[in-house]
């Protein structure tokens, strides 16, 4: 049977795409998180959130991964890992993922609470999947 990666070892991946400039690579990873979770049973799902990820080196992304897991626990119907809560998967700045002006106030509109509370917003349908 094939276990899904864990948070942390995305975190790890994201890091390594951070540090070779491609952001794009990186958001792709985190969201991409919200369907792993959701395909996989309630087990899997606990295994791949409970150990914390060592932080990325980008603050943002710190806070997107505190969102997007804390987004597919509540979609769920779990309970987050407390990791979620400390103070470095939260942003002093507001940070649109789009990085498009035209697409802030869909962002504004839409983010899910998981993400409003650190700062991210991110567009209707970004958390979606085929």
């Amino acid at each position: 049977m094939w276990i899904q990666p864990s948070v942390a070892e995305i975190a790890e991946e994201i890091s390594q795409c951070l540090a070779v400039g491609d952001q794009a690579m990186a958001v792709r990873l985190a969201f991409r998180i919200v369907e792993r979770f959701d395909r996989s049973s309630p087990e899997v799902r606990e295994v791949m959130v409970e150990l914390e990820p060592n932080l990325t080196g980008n603050s943002q992304f710190d806070a997107l991964l505190a969102a997007v897991v804390e987004y597919s626990c509540a979609m769920n119907g779990s309970s987050p890992p407390r990791w979620v809560d400390h103070a470095s998967r939260f942003l002093d700045h507001f940070w649109f993922v789009a990085n498009l002006r035209s697409l802030e106030a869909d962002a504004l509109a839409n983010s899910p609470i998981s993400f409003t509370r650190r700062g991210v917003f991110v567009c209707s349908g970004a958390l979606t999947y085929a």
